[in-house]
């Protein structure tokens, strides 16, 4: 459904825009620059070459900000899971206990926020307060043996590393596209759509596809960079879906 509107949002602005092209046909007069055309199409031929690069670079960068995103909240998720299997080889139930709700109660607080605080720029405070208590428990384990101390390496070592990928995905969360590059691809998007506005078409009607077809790629493209962009907002979201199976796991296996 969200698709569909993205394409019926981009007709609609193709359709405003060959409206706009045939004002300016009649008020201009852009067929009477035929004799231009040669040069008008060597210009839109580099300008074009450039600017598809251009905008392409960042539709590759902001699906590889989404991916990386959605990759580091799924081993985000994983590794909970596994750091709450790792105390079970303890063989203290009071630990496991400490563990199990510290977990919990972290899951909790990230499933309840919905990542409706990183859609808007902002850092997770009680998740964070919440991953501190993991921490502590952690912090205050007590090494009976040999055996448990191995055991304790792993868990420290695992925990490192559940916290630095903590750390990334928060950092990948907030990270969107600076204003300046967004500022120079919507002026040169509009410059791109005048152009081919005031182009000189023999015929109308193909000067009237051509425009609404490019428009339409345009609108498309740019609302998909804007989609991915905030990747907790629009058609292509990431969810807390992985950490409400990380809790199913642990419920159910354990």
């Amino acid at each position: 459904m969200c698709a569909v509107r993205i394409l019926l949002k981009s007709f609609g602005v193709s359709v405003f825009v060959i409206a706009l092209t045939y004002a300016f046909r009649n008020y201009l007069n852009t067929g009477s620059f035929i004799a231009d055309a040669g040069g008008i199409s060597v210009f839109a031929s580099i300008y074009g070459t450039l600017y598809g690069i251009a905008v392409a670079l960042v539709l590759l960068e902001v699906l590889s900000e989404f991916n990386k995103t959605s990759g580091l909240i799924d081993r985000e998720a994983t590794g909970l899971e596994r750091l709450f299997r790792l105390t079970l080889y303890f063989g203290n139930n009071r630990l496991t206990e400490k563990m199990r709700v510290c977990v919990k109660k972290y899951i909790d607080f990230v499933i309840k926020d919905n990542f409706e605080s990183l859609a808007s720029g902002k850092r997770e405070k009680e998740s964070s307060k919440a991953f501190r208590e993991i921490a502590d428990v952690v912090k205050n384990i007590k090494i009976a043996d040999d055996r448990n101390s191995v055991v304790f390496h792993h868990v420290v070592h695992h925990y490192g590393d559940l916290s630095q990928t903590r750390t990334d995905r928060i950092t990948y969360s907030l990270t969107r596209l600076p204003v300046p590059l967004k500022v120079f691809l919507y002026s040169t998007s509009l410059f791109t759509i005048f152009i081919t506005m005031v182009t000189p078409f023999a015929n109308m009607y193909y000067g009237f596809i051509t425009t609404g077809a490019l428009v339409f790629i345009i609108s498309t493209i740019f609302q998909i960079i804007e989609d991915l962009d905030n990747p907790f907002m629009g058609f292509w979201n990431i969810t807390t879906e992985p950490f409400k199976r990380a809790w199913k796991h642990i419920e159910e296996d354990y």
